[in-house]
């Protein structure tokens, strides 16, 4: 057996260090801050390593942040120049977290609290399934329009503001209301038409004595 040599030994981990190559490792996440993840690499004997760089779709002009959950599946690619000299890629499918079995032509997101969202680009529909409230907040118009019907339903739906219905040209338009309806703390006018129920006139319903229409 040839003595030990420690010389030789750190010049051959000198020369391996200072090769160039790119590597890709595998391990998970055991912390996030400022866009940048923390590993516990699987062939680094459990060690975490610093913080990677996380891939991000835009970080300059527009912001779309999404980062890791502790515990999750890290995928890395390293430079060669060190452990943390390379960037958080994602968190891949395995066994035990398989893949959710969507179609190819459907995008789908699912967040921890059970709130679903999917868009299919073949059949055009947008579903969201949200396990909670949907806030909605601009400084503009909000306007939403659809080619044959909108439907709001909900054992109860309260408009904060003046109603305004028109046709889609602008013009007065005609509202359809089945059911009854109950005026609180204020009432109906009607300036430039009639209110009838049934077959009987507000404005030109004669008076039992006079023949007269009430209120002209």
């Amino acid at each position: 057996m040839e003595p030990f040599n420690l010389a030789d030994l750190e010049a051959r981990v000198a020369r391996l260090e200072s090769r160039n190559y790119v590597s890709m490792r595998y391990g998970k996440v055991t912390g996030t801050k400022d866009g940048e993840a923390q590993v516990q690499l699987n062939d680094a004997d459990e060690l975490n390593t610093n913080s990677y760089q996380t891939l991000q779709r835009r970080v300059l002009r527009d912001q779309e942040i999404k980062l890791p959950d502790i515990g999750e599946t890290a995928l890395v690619l390293e430079s060669g120049q060190g452990e943390e000299q390379g960037a958080y890629l994602g968190a891949p499918y395995s066994q035990a977290v398989p893949g959710p079995g969507q179609e190819k032509q459907v995008a789908y997101n699912k967040y921890e609290d059970g709130t679903e969202i999917w868009y299919d680009r073949n059949a055009h529909t947008l579903t969201a399934k949200v396990k909670g409230n949907v806030t909605v907040e601009a400084q503009g118009i909000v306007s939403v329009t659809s080619e044959t019907d909108i439907k709001l339903k909900a054992p109860f739906i309260e408009l904060c503001g003046a109603l305004i219905v028109t046709d889609e040209d602008g013009n007065p338009g005609n509202a359809l209301i089945s059911g009854n309806i109950t005026v609180r703390d204020g009432g109906i006018k009607a300036p430039d038409d009639d209110v009838s129920a049934g077959s009987v006139s507000l404005r030109h319903h004669t008076h039992p004595d006079t023949g007269e229409p009430v209120g002209g």
